[in-house]
């Protein structure tokens, strides 16, 4: 029951007499890895929440609220490395004062993490001060590997205790143990996989405020409700550390917790951490609670993690009623083969698309996990796939992995019992580096397939294509926009995997990882000033790309829609009349052979063609400039040198396309349909900059128009240059995206605000 620990804590942990401190000081870290240039991994602002902090502060909590350790004073004190810069020395200072008993736990260390981990734990250890290390890296080697690893016994060696399984039953005992310095090296409590922890009777997680302010949402949460997964998929760790018994928390504690997030943090959001949701036991009551909840007036929202096979009728519309606004998938792969190979039988692909159609159906967006480097997959077949998963299936985000066996999977187990080569570093097992030898591509092919996915999937146009499906539901479709800030930044920008990245990369210039030189203050400086300035260019270039991408997909108004209908048709008519796609084509194959002098002649009216006609005015003054095109054909092919003979064949055909005009008294049905349209258009949407499309004869909202002019203008300011920087050019570039990129800024937070 919440606000009781088990039995088993009590008898173990008991009253603790004349103990020599007053002050017990438990310091939970959730460590972060080392970039490839040896730097920790940090941002300004985190955006996905520690759920094992969490865990482990709820647990401390309550250790503290029951008075195991009588009078003892215990204060509890947590840190997400990804976010926060870990005060190695202020925490050395805190052990020596005295009456106080210090000890650090680095928690929820995954296999990438061990290494920063290890070093960490040493530094303290140096300092006397006790450390215990959990995770599932410890748990999965354990498990599945046994305790006489290197890794493992490298910790032994050093004195750090190592935790495998879950500690809700056992917190308190290994507290108690601390206290009383009798350590033991190793705390393994995951044996039986069949008889794990309780979850249902256990503390429930409890927010850190502190560690919260370093987040870009403070009001994002992580909470897990049950534990475990049925299948048996071979890369999974989780089965192996967790079980395939389902376990889960009452229906009534996850409200009670939620509840209180929301009064005491603000918490609205969630990210649950299970890892299949839809195998709940209890997963109708656990929606119901939190939709009584939503009833109250606590609008709380949440992510969950669910499988691919067929769901009760009720799941999806009782989940869409809870505030569900996105699942995550593990799809992996739209290959049957290699689903067969990686023991994911319970995903058919022929189903995909329906079970995501299904999810839209509800207004649920849909995040696919999928693994490049799977046994089947090719550099020629790997974009095969994703550009059927973009066209066919429909994801509306997607996380790409590079395949990776972790210690405490059964591939891991078996590429370790043939022999098979492993990248011997931790560090790289993130997912993110080749790690093993691939049966069909060299480590650079399948690096350059995994990296091309993210471009593909994360391009404009599938962002377009993506969002335009949801433009009809504000909600959702700015949540993917921020989403899309998210992920795109995170792996396009700063190169690093969405789900452990944020916003704006910190690098300490001491914190590096052991075998890496300690640059000089001054180099370290000059190196961070041009990444920095490269950061601010790319960002600029992005805020573009995404207004670009809103200008296309925006959720237009009934009149706007009609007046763009209209005037659409009547452009498309003008168009087809003039020739002009016939035109441009004509153009863009002679482009190549065309001298310099007679491309700067022909490019405006290319540019031209691309106007959108709001009004008669706007029409005369076209036909007017259409009409000197003649005159300018004819004259570029009297003046052509014999440089540009090749040139000529294409200059007749233009000609030729120009003369077939025959426009009659169309001109004046024209005027005259531009004069009714004159005043339906309200004044506001001609600040929105739009292009017409000879050859799909539409009207897009675009930017694209003004770029000429700014990358005219960007040739033009000149000056110095310093650290390879043209400075005038980045001027001029941050004085045009400011002016770009200000009307969108003020549009996304209005509309995310529902204003």
């Amino acid at each position: 029951m919440l606000g009781q620990l088990t039995s088993g804590q009590q008898a173990t942990a008991g009253p603790t007499p004349r103990l020599p401190f007053k002050r017990f000081r438990i310091v939970l870290i959730k460590p972060s890895k080392y970039d490839d240039d040896g730097y920790v991994i940090r941002f300004w602002k985190g955006v996905l929440p520690s759920n094992t902090l969490s865990v482990l502060n709820g647990l401390t909590e309550e250790v503290k609220r029951s008075r195991v350790f009588g009078d003892l004073r215990i204060e509890i004190v947590t840190f997400d490395e990804t976010t926060e810069k870990i005060p190695v020395k202020n925490i050395i200072r805190w052990s020596q004062r005295p009456s106080t008993k210090l000890i650090v736990g680095l928690v929820g260390v995954q296999t990438n993490q061990f290494p920063r981990a290890f070093d960490l734990g040493r530094q303290f250890r140096a300092a006397g001060i006790d450390v215990i290390m959990g995770g599932f890296h410890t748990s999965g080697t354990i498990n599945m590997l046994g305790e006489q690893e290197p890794d493992i016994q490298a910790l032994v060696q050093e004195s750090i205790s190592i935790v495998s399984g879950e500690v809700e039953e056992n917190w308190a005992e290994i507290l108690a143990d601390a206290l009383h310095g009798r350590l033991k090296p190793i705390y393994s409590f995951a044996q039986d996989l069949q008889s794990l922890v309780d979850i249902g009777s256990a503390p429930l997680p409890r927010i850190s405020p502190k560690t919260m302010r370093h987040f870009a949402k403070p009001s994002f949460g992580t909470a897990d409700t049950s534990r475990g997964c049925p299948f048996a998929c071979s890369f999974c760790t989780i089965i192996n550390v967790q079980g395939r018994k389902m376990r889960e928390r009452s229906p009534e504690s996850i409200a009670e917790m939620l509840r209180g997030n929301y009064r005491e943090h603000g918490v609205t959001f969630y990210f649950f951490t299970d890892d299949n949701f839809a195998r709940k036991k209890l997963w109708r009551e656990t929606f119901e609670e939190i939709i009584k909840l939503r009833k109250e007036g606590i609008k709380i929202s949440f992510m969950m993690q669910v499988d691919l096979a067929r769901k009760p009728k009720d799941f999806v519309r009782l989940a869409a009623e809870a505030g569900c606004t996105q699942v995550f998938i593990g799809m992996e792969s739209v290959n049957p083969q290699n689903l067969k190979a990686e023991g994911k039988g319970q995903n058919k692909v022929e189903e995909y698309q329906k079970i995501i159609e299904e999810w839209h159906d509800a207004g649920i967006v849909v995040h696919t996990g999928y693994i490049i480097g799977l046994p089947f997959d090719t550099k020629e077949q790997v974009p095969r796939d994703i550009r059927y998963l973009m066209d066919v299936i429909q994801p509306d985000q997607s996380s790409f992995f590079m395949l990776t066996p972790l210690p405490g999977s059964h591939d891991h187990r078996e590429m370790k019992k043939r022999g098979e080569w492993m990248d011997p570093d931790f560090n790289k097992r993130d997912s993110f580096h080749a790690t093993v030898k691939h049966p069909n591509m060299s480590a650079e092919e399948w690096t350059e397939a995994y990296e091309d996915t993210w471009k593909a999937f994360y391009s404009k146009e599938n962002m377009i294509k993506i969002l335009s499906r949801w433009n009809h539901n504000p909600k959702v479709y700015w949540n993917l926009v921020s989403c899309f800030f998210w992920y795109k930044n995170a792996a396009l920008i700063e190169k690093e995997h969405p789900m452990i990245a944020g916003f704006f990369r910190l690098k300490e210039r001491l914190s590096r990882r052991p075998g890496f030189a300690i640059d000089s203050l001054p180099v370290h400086l000059w190196k961070r000033a041009r990444e920095v300035t490269a950061l601010l260019i790319s960002w600029a270039k992005f805020l573009k790309e995404m207004e670009e991408v809103w200008l296309q997909t925006r959720k237009k108004s009934e009149k706007e829609e009609k007046w763009l209908e209209d005037a659409q048709r009547i452009q498309g008519e003008i168009w087809q009349a003039l020739k002009i796609a016939e035109w441009q084509k004509a153009y863009s194959d002679a482009k190549s052979t065309l001298p310099a002098k007679a491309k700067a002649l022909l490019d405006p009216f290319e540019e031209l063609s691309s106007k959108i006609i709001f009004s008669r005015k706007d029409l005369n003054a076209f036909l007017r400039q259409w009409e000197s095109l003649q005159s300018r054909l004819q004259e570029l092919r009297l003046h052509l040198t014999r440089e540009g003979e090749a040139a000529r064949g294409w200059l007749d055909e233009m000609v030729r396309i120009h003369r077939s005009m025959s426009l009659g008294d169309r001109i004046q049905e024209w005027q005259e349909a531009y004069s009714r349209l004159r005043h339906s258009l309200p004044s506001k949407y001609r600040l929105l900059h739009a292009k017409f499309d000879a050859l799909s004869n539409r009207a897009l909202y675009s930017r694209e128009p003004l770029q000429r002019f700014w990358d005219n203008t960007l040739e033009q300011v000149k000056g110095m240059r310093i650290w390879n920087i043209d400075l005038g050019k980045l001027t001029a570039s941050l004085i045009k995206d400011f002016f770009l990129t200000t009307y969108f800024a003020i549009t996304y937070r209005s509309a995310s605000r529902g204003e």
